[in-house]
């Protein structure tokens, strides 16, 4: 090959790589367009342990996308790009909802099912009737987180602790349940009985 040749050689390729170049990065940009940047509308449903439609629960989704359910527990979150999202939800009296959702087509429907606290109390309960009281104890920890002040947890907190002997934490649940206006005759005689055995054992 002489030097003209080796020079139109090079002069064509200095041309050709950069058109190339070009075509490459405009398919890219296509691709990442129709994955990553497509805007679609994203519906979805929040129901209860008992299939009924949860209102006024907040979702977040990732860090820019938000909105509540309607009446019928259905949200709608507008524009929402292609991807891997983390969801978030929380209504006063529910568990709060925390998981991972692929977006990937249109028309996705997102469902989401969490419990009402005096649902998992109803758990609790079925759970300490079947003296599975490792389950009831996780359960109702998951009912304390979603009000502390609910006097009925309380008083199945108190049992759980009683149950495991720790008599002074199932008494500070009791008082906690007396203090918030309480007046439950259960709470009370459950707390006389504990007082009174720890007297006794103080006799011992």
């Amino acid at each position: 090959m002489n030097k003209t040749t080796i020079k139109t050689t090079i002069e064509k390729k200095s041309w050709y790589l950069p058109f190339i170049v070009s075509i490459a990065i405009l398919q890219s940009a296509c691709k990442t367009t129709e994955l990553g940047f497509k805007l679609i509308n994203i519906s979805g449903m929040v129901y209860d342990f008992s299939n009924r439609p949860v209102s006024n629960y907040e979702i977040v989704l990732g860090k820019w996308y938000s909105g509540s359910t309607d009446i019928n527990g259905r949200f709608t979150l507008l524009k929402v790009p292609l991807g891997n999202y983390e969801i978030q939800g929380s209504k006063k009296g529910y568990e709060n909802y925390t998981g991972e959702v692929i977006i990937k087509n249109k028309g996705q429907i997102i469902y989401i099912r969490v419990p009402s606290q005096n649902q998992l109390l109803t758990m609790a309960d079925e759970a300490l009737t079947a003296n599975n009281f490792m389950l009831a104890e996780e359960i109702v920890e998951r009912a304390y987180q979603i009000d502390k002040n609910n006097i009925e947890m309380l008083f199945y907190y108190a049992a759980i602790l009683f149950r495991q002997n720790n008599l002074e934490g199932a008494a500070s649940f009791l008082e906690d349940a007396v203090n918030l206006g309480s007046k439950d005759l259960y709470v009370q005689k459950f707390l006389s009985v504990i007082r009174r055995i720890q007297d006794e054992n103080k006799t011992r």
